[in-house]
């Protein structure tokens, strides 16, 4: 497949094998923003991703998202696992090179043969993980990184249903200038980009009847520009719904909210702990890609996992997943416990 991947060259170039029209080009880009980069700058090999969600479309989960970590829960509970909520982690216990377990802020300790954590890989390496453990990223290494954008976030519930598709996305007029505001400049945009989801389309489990819940999803520049968002806060609300207003079928969304909720990039990295509020974490170019992303195994220390975007292979949902999984089986092959592998579900593995 590597003839087909167009290194060297980018998104927005090799879409131009296949559209002429740059505005249509540019509608093949949007996914781009998953992998915190510019089409511009995005390697050419994640057209796929465009590709797979028209070829193949997009799975909405019925009950939202938070329904897969539920199912999740049900699973471990049934199988005898704990789960504990509310318990933040403090920092992650080390001997020599070895974990050995955690400390909750409540100072609780729980010692374990194996930790995987979750959280916010530069995030963690900076706030949780044992300084002797640290060796590759060191706070300076973090600092050169580069790291995607950041989003500010409308979560609307509306007593009204709107006649719109689940997925809508809207573009700047002048996208190139949007895009450089962003990933550039980092300031915004008078006239931004921005992703307005209408789940009840598909699921009416969402929304009490003739309700809806609404999210305007607007990339932005992450925490490296500065941008005082207590101070921007309202008026990039009220700006954004402007938008809404003018260039949708949304065009009185502001009679009808009920309630709402605003998540900025101060909130993404001061209550959420997204380093830099980067939300679709490390970026994708070519040097922090697949091999060249923090390992699923941590390389400093023993008995440590990663999973989530800022590990291999990725961000995206489904690629996060993916990293569970990889680190699940590495845990597994360590430990002898018999895995399906992912090439081959009907075939199970096992080692001794």
């Amino acid at each position: 497949a590597i003839p087909y991947f167009s290194f060297g060259k980018s998104m927005f170039q090799t879409l131009g094998n296949y559209f002429g029209p740059s505005d249509l080009r540019v509608a093949f880009t949007f996914q781009s923003k998953y992998l915190g980069m510019s089409p511009w700058e995005c390697p050419a090999a994640f057209t796929m991703v465009p590709f797979i969600e028209y070829e193949y479309g997009i799975y909405h989960v019925m009950g939202g998202l938070n329904a897969i970590s539920l199912a999740m829960e049900k699973i471990i509970v049934e199988n005898g696992g704990t789960v504990r909520k509310s318990a933040p982690v403090k920092k992650i216990l080390l001997e020599g090179k070895n974990v050995t377990g955690v400390e909750l802020e409540n100072g609780e300790k729980h010692r374990a043969n194996d930790v995987i954590v979750n959280a916010d890989f530069s995030y963690a390496v900076s706030n949780i993980f044992d300084a002797s453990s640290i060796k590759k990223y060191t706070s300076e290494r973090l600092e050169q990184l580069g790291y995607s954008c950041s989003t500010f976030m409308l979560y609307l519930g509306v007593n009204k249903v709107y006649d719109i598709p689940h997925h809508n996305i809207f573009f700047a007029t002048d996208y190139k200038t949007n895009i450089d505001d962003i990933v550039n400049h980092n300031r915004l945009s008078t006239d931004n980009s921005f992703y307005i989801q209408n789940a009840v389309a598909s699921d009416s489990t969402l929304a009490p009847d003739g309700k809806s819940t609404i999210y305007v999803l607007v990339p932005v520049p992450n925490n490296r520009s500065g941008i005082d968002w207590e101070k921007e806060r309202n008026r990039f609300r009220d700006h954004i719904l402007d938008q809404v207003e003018k260039k949708t079928e949304l065009k009185d969304i502001r009679q009808h909210i009920e309630l709402e909720k605003v998540i900025t990039p101060l909130e993404w990295e001061k209550e959420y702990n997204v380093y830099k509020a980067a939300t679709f974490n490390l970026r994708h170019n070519i040097g922090q890609m697949l091999y060249f992303r923090p390992r699923n195994k941590y390389e400093d220390c023993e008995n440590l996992y990663l999973v989530g975007g800022g590990t291999h292979p990725g961000s995206g949902l489904p690629t996060i997943y993916e990293s569970a999984r990889i680190s699940s089986n590495l845990v597994c092959e360590k430990h002898g416990v018999a895995y399906n592998s992912p090439s081959s579900l009907d075939k199970k593995r096992t080692f001794s």
